[in-house]
């Protein structure tokens, strides 16, 4: 599972409200450091830290209703995708998603996404 450095002190990893939990914007950072060379390592180490966010919380990728991705570059989207389709188990039923290209973002790195996860009863 991916290590993550601690959160800033100006905002939470994730926040529950009632049945819904959000997740801050994850990227390919530890120790404040970039990991990764290209997006599918970026996206892997980005998703594996979400991951782990998710299940300390007692859900899965699955329980997302709404995710949100920023790509440093467009030509990227391809790679980060079939990367990306790997950590949902339930494809009939996958998150709504807005993916966006986003110029300058931190210490350049490729990939950065949020999720909101309902983690009530359905």
């Amino acid at each position: 599972m991916a290590k993550k450095s601690s959160p800033e002190p100006f905002y939470s990893m994730a926040r529950r409200a009632g049945d819904i939990l959000f997740l801050s914007g994850f990227g390919p950072v530890e120790n404040g450091e970039v990991v990764g060379a290209n997006i599918e390592e970026q996206t892997i180490f980005t998703m594996d830290a979400m991951a782990a966010i998710l299940e300390k919380e007692g859900a899965t990728f699955d329980n997302c209703v709404r995710v949100n991705v920023f790509l440093l570059d467009m030509a990227d989207r391809d790679g980060f995708n079939k990367t990306y389709m790997n950590y949902f188990k339930n494809k009939g039923r996958m998150p709504t998603r807005r993916l966006v290209g986003a110029g300058d973002m931190y210490k350049g790195i490729l990939v950065e996404i949020d999720a909101t996860a309902y983690v009530g009863d359905e």
